[in-house]
């Protein structure tokens, strides 16, 4: 049952996967939001990651293959009746599902579609996949990770996709 907050009653699709838009939606059922997060068959990869379950903290979870028509219609229900919808795909991929911002907002106008991905939804990269690590490399950010030998160094907090959640 989701948790009482400012956010209380406010239903929310959680299709996101990575760190950014499932450390997004945490925070949003922390607040008090429902949250449903649509994992893929076989469940979202990121949960064998270490500390990644507290990311899923606070959800409501369905297995669905947006692929096949019968679970495609399943998650337009839940959309449907949802404020919120949360997506990580790359840009396009969405439009090309059928559930893209277009179709979604015309079967619920009142819908708030937060769209994540590495480098926008518009521009020269727009079609580079990437998360945390590839953002930071093309930002700069790892030319000032070094380790204790003075040679770069993996950055220990994914920053790009922490800061991408708060968004």
């Amino acid at each position: 049952e989701p948790m009482t907050g400012p956010l209380g009653g406010t239903r929310v699709v959680d299709l996101s996967s990575g760190m950014a838009g499932p450390m997004a939606t945490m925070l949003l059922a922390d607040h008090g939001a429902d949250v449903v997060k649509v994992e893929p068959p076989g469940g979202d990869p990121a949960r064998s990651l270490t500390g990644a379950r507290v990311w899923h903290r606070g959800k409501r979870s369905i297995e669905l293959d947006v692929d096949h028509d019968d679970d495609r219609a399943s998650l337009l229900g839940l959309i449907d009746r949802a404020d919120v919808v949360v997506e990580s795909f790359r840009p396009g991929v969405m439009d090309r599902l059928g559930i893209g911002y277009a179709q979604l907002s015309a079967r619920n106008p009142r819908l708030v579609y937060c769209s994540i991905s590495a480098f926008g939804q518009s521009g020269p990269y727009r079609d580079r996949p990437s998360h945390d690590l590839g953002v930071e490399a093309v930002s700069g950010v790892l030319s000032v990770s070094q380790g204790r030998d003075g040679q770069p160094a993996i950055p220990a907090v994914a920053a790009a996709d922490m800061v991408a959640s708060l968004q």
